[in-house]
């Protein structure tokens, strides 16, 4: 009883630890965020929205118009109608841009936690400290490595057709997951789950083919299984997915834009290209060092979440390279709606959310073999069983496997620190909160608040003035999480065409300082 007493005080230490860690990284990036400023596409779609909110400061007419936006746009250009939808109600409309971070990140945040709580803790039965511990190392490596971190956290329009979705996918993973476990609360889950459905089907493309793809296996394995009776409870949301996901891609919006995509593979040669360009981009280019120090720095809790499965369930894990294949198949096929479309792999924020799905799976893979490995330990009585649990390495699990761990983690963080340090010295942005901390402490942050600040004053000032042409200076600062793009001096520019519609001009011209 006193080495279990002294297990659970460790891992909650270890627990609390990170979610300080976690909440401190986050500081400087929130503050960063306050000086953050539309750009781009942010303009194009929420310029209804801001029309309608200008002129009657009205919530329903602003939630209209953004309606009206999904209209025109499914008709005109694309058919991502729940999407577009967000990307209408861009929080610039109300001076408030510097949200953009607090939305992503906490709906990242929310959306990791719900589900892995529900697979960790009610599924696997593992203890709460080894959940928030996993859950924190999770959200610290996606947080501080993402691939783009501009379009994942700091530019509302391309996180929001992203992002969102991305979380989206999260909750209703583990409210089927309740549904099927969980007698209790299964009207409201079923409302919740079939809500979100329908918005992940009418959401980008790469995360609607997973959702299907997700959608798909769980029928699969739960007929193999022989619990038919529980796959009647996802039929309902899997058709609220399906009517979504046809609005979306038969919508007429899409055929405008693709006659402007010059290279199209099919799809044969664009799924065997998806196959090629897993491996290049996930394990060639974003398995880095910080990569597999997260990848460390997680086999301690996966190895705790097995033991806890391991003892209150007779799964054998009889698979586990099958079990691989098949995550990098699913990995795979996130890079296949962008080939098909345009021939291209993708752009950063499509990058982030398979760069996040990617470590969902590396968490599920080593939880499988090692899952695996815990079975045929136990099988040849290489494992011993003791109060607390069971050890890999063969001794009674006690101060010493405490111990183990403690060293075990403080190498990883040394690591960490070291080699984050150095990296850190020659690049200040290859973490999001270096490169925050960097942009605040130089005075860039500070510099491009005033002169977008400014460049807003000039606009409003214009839009009353009733001025149909205008000449804005151009930004001058570009910190390297806060700038995303910006207006060309041809007035003919997309992005100036955006920009002179959201305030109504016939034209904007950008001009040199």
């Amino acid at each position: 009883m006193i080495t279990r007493m002294k297990t659970f005080k460790t891992e909650s230490k270890i627990a609390i630890a990170l979610v300080i860690l976690f909440v401190a990284s986050l500081l400087p990036i929130f503050w960063l965020g306050s000086y953050g400023y539309p750009s781009a596409d942010d303009y194009g779609f929420s310029a209804y929205s801001h029309i309608a909110w200008t002129s009657t400061h009205s919530i329903w007419q602003t939630i209209k118009a953004a309606g009206d936006t999904v209209i025109e746009r499914w008709y005109g250009w694309q058919g991502t109608f729940s999407s577009i939808f967000l990307m209408a109600l861009q929080p610039g409309i109300w001076g408030m841009y510097g949200l953009v971070p607090f939305i992503m990140i906490g709906m990242l945040t929310l959306s990791t936690l719900f589900f892995l709580y529900i697979v960790i803790v009610k599924i696997f039965q593992a203890r709460p400290a080894v959940f928030i511990g996993t859950a924190m190392l999770y959200l610290i490596f996606a947080v501080q490595c993402m691939v783009d971190k501009t379009q994942g956290f700091f530019w509302y329009n391309g996180a929001a057709h992203y992002m969102i979705p991305h979380s989206a996918v999260l909750f209703l993973c583990g409210l089927c997951i309740l549904l099927m476990t969980e007698k209790k609360k299964r009207i409201l889950r079923l409302t919740a789950a079939c809500l979100l459905a329908f918005f992940v089907g009418g959401s980008n493309y790469v995360t609607a083919l997973i959702a299907a793809v997700l959608f798909v296996t769980a029928f699969g394995l739960l007929l193999l299984g022989k619990q038919g009776k529980k796959c009647r409870l996802l039929i309902l949301p899997f058709l609220f997915f399906v009517i979504a996901f046809l609005l979306n891609v038969l919508a007429p919006g899409n055929a405008v834009r693709q006659e402007e995509m010059l290279v199209r593979p099919g799809v044969f040669k664009s799924i065997l290209r998806s196959f090629y360009y897993c491996v290049e981009y996930v394990v060639d280019t974003w398995f880095s060092w910080p990569y597999l120090l997260f990848v460390l720095a997680l086999l301690p809790f996966v190895w705790e979440t097995v033991k806890a499965f391991g003892r209150c369930c007779a799964f054998l894990f009889r698979a586990p390279l099958l079990v691989v294949f098949y995550c990098y198949c699913v990995l795979s096929a996130m890079f296949t709606p962008s080939l098909f479309a345009t021939g291209d792999v993708g752009g950063g924020r499509i990058f982030n959310i398979i760069f996040l799905d990617s470590m969902l799976y590396v968490m599920f893979s080593l939880f499988y073999c090692m899952g695996w490995l815990y079975r045929k330990l136990e099988a040849f009585r290489a494992v011993e069983k003791s109060e607390a649990g069971v050890n890999v390495f063969g001794k009674p699990a006690g101060c010493f496997e405490i111990k183990a761990v403690r060293w075990y983690l403080a190498g990883v963080l040394f690591f960490g620190v070291f080699f984050g340090a150095m990296y850190m010295k020659v690049n200040p942005d290859y973490f999001t909160t270096a490169s925050a901390v960097y942009s605040l402490a130089t005075g860039e942050a500070s510099a491009y608040g005033q002169e977008t600040a400014e460049r807003e004053r000039l606009l409003q000032e214009m839009e009353k003035n009733g001025e149909s042409e205008i000449a804005i200076p151009r930004l001058t600062g570009h910190p390297y999480l806060l700038f995303w793009s910006d207006i060309e001096e041809d007035a003919g520019d997309w992005k100036n065409k955006s920009m002179a519609r959201y305030y109504q001009k016939d034209a904007i011209f950008g001009m040199q300082k």
